[in-house]
């Protein structure tokens, strides 16, 4: 399944999180992620931990750990952008496990994309909400591990 996520052009931009628009068929999601923050060293995946990743088309790979059972990695190389660290080439900048799990707030992601029902505030902080639910519907449209791609924009 191809999924799409728009992000919001927010201006200007909110200094700690960014939102988006996650389309699965005819089911839509809303997104947190950690604002664009360039690499130090000009690599094109963004700042490691700190930022969210670049536009373009990732393909989605199944992930199961403890922390985070049967999601998705995003993986595509061409933007430095590996499953596990073990993929990234040696002397080379890149970033893994990226990928599509629950949580509130921006702060919750180490450059992962976060899915919610709803955008909001807790504790006055901007959060995408009902985060586990939409993780539940996002597990029930898309086969795992199946082959799926992402497309960010």
């Amino acid at each position: 399944m191809d999924l799409l996520l728009t992000r919001d052009p927010d201006i200007p931009p909110a200094p700690d999180h960014l939102y988006g628009v996650l389309e699965i068929g005819t089911m839509i999601l809303q997104t947190m992620e950690r604002p664009w923050v360039p690499d130090p060293g000009g690599a094109v995946c963004g700042d490691p931990g700190q930022s969210c990743v670049p536009v373009g088309i990732y393909q989605l790979v199944g992930h199961d750990t403890v922390s985070h059972p049967m999601t998705w990695a995003l993986v595509n190389p061409d933007l430095c952008v590996y499953h596990e660290p073990n993929d990234v080439p040696v002397s080379t900048v890149g970033r893994s496990a990226i990928l599509l799990h629950a949580g509130n707030y921006a702060s919750d992601s180490e450059g992962c994309i976060l899915v919610g029902l709803t955008r909001g505030e807790l504790n006055r902080i901007p959060a995408v909400l009902s985060s586990q639910t939409a993780l539940l519907h996002l597990k029930a449209a898309l086969a795992w591990p199946g082959h799926h791609t992402l497309t960010i924009e």
